[in-house]
Parts: C-alpha cells; sequence; structure tokens
C-alpha cells in the first residue's frame, strides 16, 4: 500500500477535526445563543428590545428601566475584591517542600499579571452574564530565548470555545480535543496566510451550518488534539554519528530522498509511548498551519461556568441574567406603556365645529407658543339666522393609566427582584446599623456570588493543573533565574536547578526542578467580604472590653496582634506584616518556609546575653568544686581501704591469742572513719 503524502494526512485530519466541530457545535448551539443574548441583554443599550424581531413596537417609545445590572455588577465586584488562591501539594501528603513553593510563587508571577487578571475578569464577568467563559495559557518567547508561561483572556466565549462533545467533566479535563475559534477580517486573513477566502469551494463556506465564511468576516481555528499513543520513530544515522529521527506518520518520500542525499542511512526504528498535544490551524477549507507540539500534557483551555448541568446527557449553562429576562422585558414594555400616556397631553382640547374654527386656525394652533390674551370663534346661527349658544361641542379627556398596567408593573419588579436578590440594601443601611445587622445582609449577599465563586475555583484548579505540565517542559534551564510572586505580592527570585542537599534522600539534587513538579492542587477560595476580617476585630474587641484577656498578659498581646493583622485600610500593610511577625514568634501563626529560613538565621546571629554567660559561668564553677569535693572524698575512701587491708595484714602475723585485742582496736578505728565514707558517697552520688 503506498504511503500517504504529507498533504493526504493534512487533509483527513482536516476532514475528522470538521465531523468533530460539528458535533460540538450541534450539541449546544441553542444554549450558547442564549448565552449570548443574556450577555448583550446586560452590557449593550437598547438590546432588551432585541425580541422584537417583527417591528411591533416600531415607532413606539422604548424603554429600558435596567433592573438586572446591579445584581450582576455586585457578583462582578465580589470576584474582583477577594482572591482565589492556588497550592501545590505533594501527592503522598508530605508537607510542601521549596519545589511546591517554587511553583506557587511562579504560576503567581505568570497569571497575576495585568493581562492574567483580565483574563480572569473577563472570564468570571462572562460566567456570571451568560453562564460560559474560557481562559487560555500560551507559551511565549520572551529575552535571552526562553519560554514563559503567559494567561489570556478567551472573547465571546460561548461563540468561540468549543471541547470534545464526549467530555462530561466541568473542567474539560476528560476532553480529547477543543477549539478556539478567532475572526478576521477578508483583509487580515488574506495578509496573515496569503489566500483569498473567496476562492473556497461553496459548499465549504456554511458547512454544518456555522458560518465559517462571511461577508466581511473569515473564521479561523485553533484546534488542541491529545494524543495519547505508541509512536514509531524512524531513525537516521548520518556521518560522524550525527542522528536524526522522525515520526513514521510525518515523514514523506521527499524527506526520505533528502536523507539519503545527505548521506543518512536508515536504523531500526525506536519505539515509545507517548503523551502530548499537538496545535493544527484550520479554517473550513484546509489546514493552515501544523501539526505542532505544544508543551505539556493538557489541552492549554479552560472553561468557566456560571450555573453548570448535564441534562438528557446535553451540556446546559446559564448565568445570573437568564432566569429574569422575561421579567425584564414585560417590566420595560409597561414602563414605555407608562410613559407614552404620561407623555400625552393632559390639558383638556376644546372640540369645534369647522364653522366655528374657519378664518382663525392660526391663532388656536399658536396658541401654546404666543399666549394670546383671548381667542375668537365664528358665531353661528340657526336655519332662520337666529344666533345659537357658542362655545366648543365638548373636551378631549385626559389619558390616564389603567390599574391593571400599575398592578403589572409592581408584579414584574418584585419578580425580578425575587430572581436577582436586592443588592441594594446593602447601600441603604443606615450608617449606624449594627455589625450584626451588616453581617446578616452581606450574608445574603455572598449566597448569591457564592455558586460563581466556587465554580471560578474549580476553573482556578484546572488553570493550574494546564499550567503546571506546561512548567515541567518549559522552566528546565540550569541556571535560569526566575521572577516569583509571593502571596502577599512581593516579588521575588528561584534560581533553577540549583545544587542543594535533599533531606530525603541524603543526596545532593537540584532544589528547583519543574521537570520532577508533580503535585495535586488546592483551592482556597478567601473571604467572600471585607466585612467578614471586621468581624474577627470586632469579636477581639469585644473579648478584650470583657476582660476575658486582662488575667493574662500574653493572651492580650495576642489578641491585639490578630486584631491588627485583620484590619483593613489604606497605609496598614507594614503594621500587619509586623503583627504576624509576632504571632509568629509566639506561635500563634505557623511560619512559611521563607519566616522559618529569616528566624534561624537571625537566632544563629543573635549576639550572647551577659546575664546568661554570667549565669553560665557561676555553674560551671560549681560544677568544678563539686567534681573536686569528689575527688577528695574518693581519695579518702582509697586510703581507708588500704589501712583496713594493712591491718588484716598484720593481723595474719599475731598468734591467735592476741587477734581478739587487735580486731577490736580495727573496729575502732573503722567506726572512726565511718563518717568520711558517708560524706565521699554523697559527693560521688
Amino acid at each position: 500500500m503506498p504511503r500517504k503524502s504529507k498533504e493526504q494526512r493534512l487533509a483527513e485530519t482536516h476532514e475528522i477535526a470538521l465531523q468533530q466541530f460539528e458535533d460540538s457545535y450541534n450539541a449546544t448551539a441553542d444554549v450558547r445563543e442564549r448565552a449570548l443574548m443574556c450577555r448583550r441583554f446586560v452590557n449593550v443599550p437598547g438590546a432588551q428590545w432585541d425580541w422584537d424581531e417583527d417591528g411591533d413596537f416600531s415607532g413606539r417609545m422604548k424603554f429600558e428601566i435596567d433592573q438586572i445590572s446591579l445584581a450582576v455588577e455586585r457578583i462582578r465586584n465580589e470576584r474582583r475584591g477577594n482572591q482565589i488562591t492556588a497550592a501545590f501539594v505533594p501527592s503522598d501528603g508530605s508537607e510542601a517542600d521549596a519545589l511546591a513553593d517554587a511553583c506557587a510563587a511562579r504560576f503567581r508571577a505568570d497569571t497575576l499579571n495585568p493581562r492574567g487578571k483580565l483574563a480572569r475578569n473577563m472570564a468570571f464577568d462572562s460566567a456570571v452574564e451568560g453562564g460560559f467563559g474560557g481562559l487560555r495559557l500560551r507559551a511565549e518567547v520572551e529575552k535571552g530565548d526562553y519560554q514563559r508561561i503567559c494567561l489570556e483572556p478567551v472573547h465571546d466565549a460561548e461563540s468561540c470555545l468549543f471541547f470534545d462533545v464526549n467530555a462530561k467533566e466541568q473542567d474539560k479535563s476528560d476532553a480529547g480535543h477543543a477549539f478556539l475559534i478567532t475572526p478576521w477580517t477578508r483583509r487580515a486573513y488574506e495578509a496573515e496566510y496569503g489566500t483569498d477566502a473567496a476562492s473556497w469551494p461553496d459548499h465549504l463556506r456554511g458547512r454544518f451550518g456555522y458560518d465559517w465564511f462571511g461577508v466581511d468576516t473569515v473564521r479561523v481555528a485553533e484546534y488542541f488534539l491529545k494524543e495519547d499513543k505508541a509512536e514509531t520513530y524512524r531513525v537516521f544515522l548520518g556521518y560522524g554519528d550525527e542522528i536524526v529521527e522522525y515520526l513514521e506518520d510525518e515523514i514523506d518520500d521527499q524527506d526520505l530522498a533528502d536523507l539519503e542525499a545527505q548521506g543518512f542511512v536508515e536504523q531500526e526504528p525506536r519505539a515509545e509511548k507517548i503523551k502530548r498535544v499537538v496545535k493544527y490551524v484550520m479554517n473550513g477549507a484546509k489546514i493552515l498551519e501544523g501539526p505542532e507540539v505544544i508543551p505539556g500534557t493538557e489541552i492549554p483551555l479552560i472553561p468557566e461556568y456560571g450555573h453548570y448541568a448535564i441534562i438528557d446527557g446535553k451540556e446546559h449553562f446559564w448565568g445570573r441574567v437568564q432566569k429574569s429576562v422575561d421579567s425584564q422585558i414585560l417590566h420595560n414594555i409597561q414602563v414605555s406603556k407608562i410613559g407614552e400616556t404620561a407623555a400625552a397631553s393632559s390639558v383638556e382640547k376644546p372640540i369645534f365645529t369647522p364653522e366655528q374654527i374657519a378664518g382663525h386656525e392660526a391663532s388656536w394652533q399658536e396658541d401654546h407658543r404666543q399666549g394670546n390674551a383671548f381667542l375668537l370663534i365664528n358665531a353661528l346661527t340657526d336655519a332662520q339666522g337666529n344666533p345659537m349658544p357658542s362655545g366648543p361641542i365638548a373636551f378631549t379627556k385626559s389619558p390616564s393609566i389603567p390599574d391593571s398596567v400599575a398592578t403589572l408593573v409592581a408584579m414584574t419588579r418584585q419578580s425580578i427582584t425575587d430572581q436577582m436578590g436586592s443588592p441594594e440594601n446593602g447601600e441603604q443601611l443606615a450608617p449606624d446599623a449594627s455589625g450584626v445587622a451588616l453581617e446578616l445582609v452581606q450574608g445574603r449577599i455572598d449566597m448569591l456570588s457564592y455558586i460563581y465563586m466556587d465554580n471560578a475555583a474549580v476553573a482556578e484548579r484546572r488553570l493550574a493543573q494546564v499550567w503546571l505540565s506546561m512548567a515541567s517542559e518549559i522552566y528546565v534551564e540550569d541556571g535560569r533565574p526566575l521572577k516569583t510572586l509571593g502571596a502577599d505580592g512581593t516579588a521575588g527570585q528561584v534560581m533553577i536547578g540549583k545544587k542543594v542537599l535533599d533531606p530525603k534522600t541524603g543526596k545532593i539534587a537540584p532544589e528547583i526542578d519543574f521537570s520532577r513538579a508533580e503535585f495535586d492542587v488546592d483551592v482556597d477560595i478567601g473571604p467572600t467580604s471585607a466585612s467578614r476580617r471586621s468581624a474577627v476585630v470586632r469579636t477581639i474587641a469585644g473579648l478584650m472590653q470583657a476582660g476575658m484577656s486582662s488575667a493574662d498578659p500574653e493572651t492580650q498581646i495576642m489578641l491585639t496582634h490578630v486584631a491588627l493583622m485583620n484590619m483593613e485600610g489604606e497605609g496598614l500593610a507594614g503594621v500587619r506584616a509586623h503583627s504576624r511577625k509576632k504571632l509568629v514568634a509566639m506561635g500563634v501563626e505557623k511560619p512559611t518556609r521563607e519566616e522559618k529560613a529569616e528566624m534561624e538565621a537571625a537566632q544563629a546571629n543573635q549576639a550572647p546575653d551577659p546575664q546568661a554567660q554570667l549565669a553560665d559561668a557561676l555553674a560551671a564553677e560549681a560544677k568544678g568544686k563539686a567534681m573536686r569535693a569528689a575527688a577528695d572524698a574518693g581519695l579518702a575512701v582509697a586510703r581507708t581501704e588500704q589501712a583496713r587491708a594493712e591491718t588484716a595484714e598484720t593481723l595474719a602475723g599475731i598468734p591467735i591469742a592476741q587477734q581478739k585485742s587487735a580486731l577490736e582496736t580495727a573496729q575502732a578505728i573503722a567506726d572512726a572513719t565511718a563518717p568520711t565514707e558517708g560524706m565521699a558517697q554523697d559527693a560521688g552520688q
């Protein structure tokens, strides 16, 4: 069977990609259309009347009395005022080491720059408004030809970001492929890719109902494909033992001819099981670029949802707006009706016959501007010429608002309030409201935003996982300095490949080696409102006023520093940092790795205390005296034993008749030396 050319393989890949895109697009087209409508509903002026496609209200008042945006804005501000933090935890459950801390610090440096913050905010806003947002990670080249990872926004995610239709995990970690669509103007497309989209075959322009090629727009897709399979590499040996390898499906006859001309000889093929992500750039007609193997083993696209559910095997998502759209539309209609009624003249207008007004039309028509002192009408006569009573034959009535319209306005407003909550109540609290009342109101508002913060945490966890898979292949150059960012926003630096003694293995190994960074990712959602920090301060103040800490000065100092560490306000960053150091020194707060190292260094460099030195000297002197006393006592015991031995030797040479007298004398000597022996024993102890 003849080998397929590269063009044939790309054509087959393009056909498969179009089929996969068709499945993903058709499965969620209606859900995505509603998401886009909801985002337009709260962001584009006039979009709350887009439903009037037939023009039934054309030429009439169309008011937009927005009752939804305030609640949406409150949730968006909650995200901006709080932080979702990703932590890298060793998979074996051990304590985080220097590599885990370096991963967290570099992750913050890569993703918390202005572009990264914008990407997070846009994804969250889209999730709150329409139900679906997105993020992307990309490897870019910085100075020194090093690569770095950057976080970028995904615009119009509901129209541009598509995942494998068979993926059921919310974070799409189980997706085998994904598409990111970018719309181009025709002129920009032709300048970038050098082809005229108008030359596409007609059957490709609107394939599957998706408009790949429009009047003014050409859509280009980045197609990401996971590959997890055994690959065969064809190996070629050249002069000087130079080895060149090609994937079996990426080499064609022309490549073989070029290698042969250069003197390369094919060797035994090499098999390897690989897991990688390949990217193609394509449009509706063909593959434009690729395949390109990108860093990492995960697709660098991350979805973020507002509400998410799988119903009847189909993915559904929605945001804060969708459930209140109908109520808002009805409210706008009724308010516009009232506006039209109120705009109508409230002045009763006289009604005349043509004969009465003939010749005086201009003065009556301009009376509201000229303010005439009087107006004239013609007298009326009957058939016999007799004058008849003059005056208007009737008056117009001022328009009135039907009771049903006023009732409906109140009902729709209440319906919107029930759906969206009443976040404005938080701003309408009296200035002297108690802290408890503030906490209760804030708690009700927080419950409206909790689901969105929780789903943002799901996206943040997936973002950290994808970043880690890319970092293990990008940050590998020994001696490369990397900027880091601490949890408090302070900048730092780590060095890749710096050799240290590994306390676990006892061997010299690189301290920072991203290629071996295999961690689980935990996510922490910070306080959902600043009032919770204030609650800590109020609680501590209450304890101290109640005198609970007055009996224990150390407890009072501890509570004071806890309160200072939780205080909010401009210029308090240094105070909070100082209080944290005090709490760490007291053992209340667990020190970070850096704080622990600083404490050990400070302790090693600390000058000796003169009082402590004096106490040590006195203790050493006392110990020396005790040792000398013990030595003297030991000498006395030795002498006593010697005397006893000499006495026994003497007795051995005395006749039996004289031994009794000698023994009595020896006993007397022993009794005389007994106190000295006891003292020697005490000194020895």
